[in-house]
């Protein structure tokens, strides 16, 4: 099974509340900025093994260029769950953000 790689300008036309989008950047750079609706779950703790998915749920997985939401994505896939990887990711994201500081 090979996740499927979603481009960002695609990604961005959705309908993003119906989503389930996992942002997998680290806390500082997601509390800077993210999707309204998007979950945080570090690389650290992806890679940790420490999260919990819904496997009846498709997600969609995010990071600041592509290189976590990459790993991620495998890690995801490996442990039997829908994943659709953007790219490139919010670096070039121009859709709806809660922005807490411009630090990233």
């Amino acid at each position: 099974m090979t996740f499927n790689l979603v481009p960002l300008e695609t990604f961005e036309r959705l309908d993003m509340p119906s989503l389930n989008v996992l942002d997998v950047r680290p806390r500082e750079q997601f509390e800077s900025f993210h999707i309204p609706t998007a979950v945080n779950i570090p690389i650290d703790d992806v890679e940790d093994g420490k999260f919990e998915l819904d496997p009846a749920k498709s997600y969609y997985v995010i990071c600041r260029t592509t290189n976590k939401a990459y790993r991620a994505s495998h890690i995801f896939e490996d442990a039997g769950f829908d994943i659709q990887m953007v790219a490139p990711g919010m670096i070039d994201y121009h859709g709806e953000i809660i922005r807490n500081n411009d630090d990233y």
